[in-house]
């Protein structure tokens, strides 16, 4: 073989080995992919952990036997300022997608997810979002099947002192989650045939239907009962809601709320009508809760609206209403009475009650106001304010084991037009009620996820120090290449 042949035979080998060596390369970085896409860990080496989810939340994630949806309507120019003068803003959309990428990564099995994201403008994909039956922009939906929930982005954030100090968005999610894939929805009973507020009407003054679509779309079931008709409450009743009774309950049916209540654990919740006899006194006497016939003045400009209406901006610190409280949002309601902790109630250490929210000081409980025009103060019959118009009892239950168990409990607000359709989504109105009933429920108690402080980095820089800093960043990175390369070229020539 000619010196000629030999030297095409090499250059003919060499270029043959090149491209193998190109095709194992991209082999090799596919099959890695391939794997790393399958099976990889991530690490999380924050401070606080920011980007880990608890423990019960992946233990909860790993027993779905179903895939969810989730889609954002937040945009990325989402922020929500701090009352520090703007100086800071929460970068919602950040938090949010940071959060939802590690219940992704956690339902991550053989490159498939079981909870899916995606961004869904509801204005540009106008058809998508309407088959969706999602019509909402600066939300979170969660959907399984035919079940839904909408989270809003008040729902994600803890507030003290009129600042956002933690993100709640784990808890918050994960609650959504478990939500939609029960199996079994607690049913919720509200009595009937005391011309209670009703589901099936949507008049603004009478009709409850408003508020029963938000029960069904956050996966409650609800049914009327009659108590005169029936001999005990259902057994699958989680709650039985008495919403603004204008009669006053029979004999026999303040028996089966006390057996209920008693003997059962059961949960009540009730909205009494100001001026209307209810005739559940003594059922709530047994209970720590003494609710009075007044009519509840206030005076205070700072606590009522035009045309009258009551502004509710006192709250305790109970689940109940707590984030009203940290929000400092207000109930907006139009006639209330006195319904406080019984001061003269015998001592139970099992039975704990918590006034829930209260008018001003200037305010006073009527108890003259049937036979009056204009409500006047009097000091030796009248109660002076702060007025409660909403308590809670809860009664624990000592085992033969010493476990404490909860018991029932029983929720009394002296206003009930504030579930009404024409007030529901007023301010704070449809958080309180729907608060009132997940407490109820239990719905509150199912998780103990710790939030996630929200971390502030603030940094004051003189004019002179900013200078400097910007002069450092544009001839920074080129001097030091430049010093780098004239080390270079200085070796090689020496």
């Amino acid at each position: 073989m000619s010196q000629l042949d030999q030297s095409n035979l090499k250059r003919y080998t060499d270029r043959f080995q090149a491209i193998v060596q190109i095709v194992l390369v991209l082999l090799i970085l596919v099959a890695v992919n391939y794997i790393g896409m399958r099976t990889y860990q991530r690490i999380d080496m924050t401070e606080s952990n920011l980007y880990s989810l608890s423990p019960e939340t992946k233990a909860y994630l790993a027993q779905l036997q179903q895939p969810i949806e989730v889609y954002v309507t937040i945009s990325e120019e989402s922020k929500v300022a701090t009352s520090d003068q703007m100086a800071t803003q929460i970068d919602v959309y950040k938090d949010v997608t940071n959060l939802l990428r590690e219940y992704e990564y956690a339902t991550r099995n053989q490159g498939e997810n079981s909870i899916t994201v995606e961004n869904l403008n509801i204005y540009s994909e106008t058809s998508r979002a309407k088959k969706l039956g999602i019509e909402s922009p600066e939300v979170i939906v969660f959907k399984s099947g035919d079940r839904k929930r909408l989270v809003s982005i008040s729902e994600l954030y803890r507030v003290r002192d009129s600042e956002m100090r933690e993100f709640i968005g784990e808890n918050v999610f994960t609650r959504s989650i478990l939500e939609i894939v029960e199996t079994s929805e607690p049913t919720l009973y509200f009595t009937s045939g005391h011309g209670e507020l009703s589901a099936s009407d949507v008049s603004a003054a009478t009709g409850a239907s408003a508020l029963f679509n938000q029960l069904k779309a956050r996966n409650f079931e609800a049914k009327s009962i009659d108590l005169s008709n029936v001999e005990s409450v259902p057994e699958d009743a989680a709650l039985v809601v008495i919403a603004a009774p204008q009669t006053r309950f029979l004999p026999q049916e303040k028996l089966l709320l006390e057996n209920y209540l008693n003997k059962r654990a059961g949960r009540v919740l009730a909205f009494l009508e100001t001026g209307q006899e209810h005739g559940l006194e003594e059922l709530f006497l047994d209970w720590g809760i003494l609710s009075e016939d007044t009519l509840v003045v206030e005076p205070d400009p700072n606590y009522i609206i035009n045309g009258g209406d009551l502004m509710i901006r006192r709250f305790s610190q109970h689940p109940v209403t707590l984030s009203l409280y940290e929000q400092g949002i207000p109930v907006i309601t139009d006639r209330a009475s006195s319904v406080r902790e019984d001061p003269w109630r015998p001592v139970d250490d099992s039975l704990i009650v918590t006034e829930l929210l209260a008018t001003s000081d200037k305010s006073w409980a009527d108890h003259n106001y049937r036979n009056i025009s204009r409500p006047t103060f009097d000091d030796t019959l009248d109660l002076a304010g702060p007025i409660t118009i909403g308590a809670i009892a809860e009664r624990q239950v000592d085992s033969s084991l010493g476990i404490t168990l909860p018991g029932g409990k029983l929720t009394v607000f002296g206003t009930s037009n504030f579930i009404s359709n024409q007030r529901i989504q007023a301010s704070g109105n449809l958080y309180l009620a729907l608060n009132a009933i997940n407490y109820s429920v239990d719905r509150h108690t199912r998780l103990n996820i710790p939030p996630r402080p929200i971390e502030k980095v603030k940094l004051d820089l003189s004019i002179e120090q900013l200078h400097l800093a910007r002069y450092l960043i544009w001839f920074g990175p080129p001097a030091i290449i430049g010093l780098f390369g004239l080390l270079v070229y200085l070796t090689r020539r020496n």
